[in-house]
């Protein structure tokens, strides 16, 4: 195998390719930390769209509790009170495929570490431009909460039950020192906010504020968990009893012409350039700030995990570019 030069301080990876699964683990959990193996939990960041939120929208869909042609007011009244254009008129599906007119983000964890005023805040977030294509971690902040008020349940517990047991990834969770020794997860920022490295502590400082839980961030997982959510989708979410909607997703694409293209939740060809030659129809991916990444074409059943701690020990750390990085991947793998 070629030598990677890659961002932070290692990487696990696992590449899919004639129904067999290449591992490969590189480099540390931090400087001076144990070598990164099957069992490291990585901060999955905005991978927790894809592996938790969306599949329990999609449970709640095949339930009929969520449709997505319904308003954000039907599941949530005071959402967008009193303001014009309101957030309450928008509909579930922009949420997902972010053309809510919601911003990119905001300082939430500025305000508050009150997860109720932060979620009321986010109800009260000014749009932008209605249609407009804006990837938005406040629009699935607001998704993760609407699960919350439909079920009564938290997103936590929603994930272990729904998705995390019967597909048995063991090792994925929110607020993993609640039950991992910080040995076992890999260090993203040395947090200046926070004064200490981040290691088991979610990186993102809003899901940080709001409890470690969130539909945007909060999810830790290891490479071998990722696998079998992977091997879930390839075989169409059988296993969960999703193959409808698991059609639907695959099948799914904004109307927006704007690039970046997104279907339900995934990112869709034309604009996967981070996958590099797997930019093709039939091929669906996701990315994480901290590193992260997922990608897998569902016709060849093919896929690439790449989890990486590109943030540490700062963001601000250009030496290597985790796009690079990722295309060099994806040349050599797919």
């Amino acid at each position: 195998m070629k030598h990677f030069d890659y961002p932070g301080s290692g990487f696990a990876l696992a590449a899919k390719n004639k129904g067999k699964w290449k591992h490969v683990y590189q480099g540390l959990t931090c400087i001076g930390g144990t070598s990164i193996t099957s069992q490291s939990l990585f901060d999955l960041a905005s991978l927790t769209k894809v592996v938790a939120t969306l599949p329990i929208c999609l449970i709640l869909l095949k339930r009929r509790e969520l449709d997505l042609k319904e308003k954000v007011k039907f599941y949530i009244s005071s959402a967008g009170w009193f303001q014009e254009p309101s957030l309450g008129d928008v509909e579930i599906i922009d949420l997902f495929n972010h053309t809510s007119g919601l911003p990119a983000w905001k300082p939430l964890f500025a305000l508050s570490n009150d997860s109720s005023v932060l979620k009321a805040n986010v109800l009260q977030t000014q749009l932008l431009i209605p249609g407009s294509r804006c990837y938005s971690d406040i629009g699935w902040i607001l998704l993760g909460h609407i699960i919350e008020r439909i079920t009564k349940l938290s997103l936590d517990t929603l994930a272990n039950q729904l998705i995390f047991e019967p597909l048995g990834m063991q090792n994925t969770c929110f607020n993993p020192l609640e039950k991992y020794q910080k040995d076992l997860c890999v260090a993203t920022e040395d947090c200046g906010w926070r004064k200490q490295l981040l290691q088991g502590i979610v990186h993102d400082e809003n899901a940080y504020a709001i409890g470690g839980i969130a539909g945007h961030a909060g999810l830790f997982s290891t490479l071998e968990d990722l696998t079998l959510y992977i091997n879930a989708w390839l075989d169409n979410l059988e296993i969960l009893g999703l193959r409808e909607e698991a059609t639907m997703v695959i099948k799914s694409k904004s109307e927006s012409k704007e690039l970046p293209s997104y279907g339900i939740g995934w990112r869709l060809p034309p604009s996967l350039e981070f996958s590099s030659r797997g930019n093709h129809p039939g091929a669906m991916g996701h990315t994480g700030y901290t590193g992260t990444s997922v990608w897998f074409d569902y016709h060849k059943k093919k896929s690439v995990i790449l989890l990486n701690n590109m943030v540490y020990p700062s963001r601000h750390n250009k030496d290597l570019d985790i796009q690079t990085f990722r295309k060099e991947i994806h040349e050599h793998f797919i």
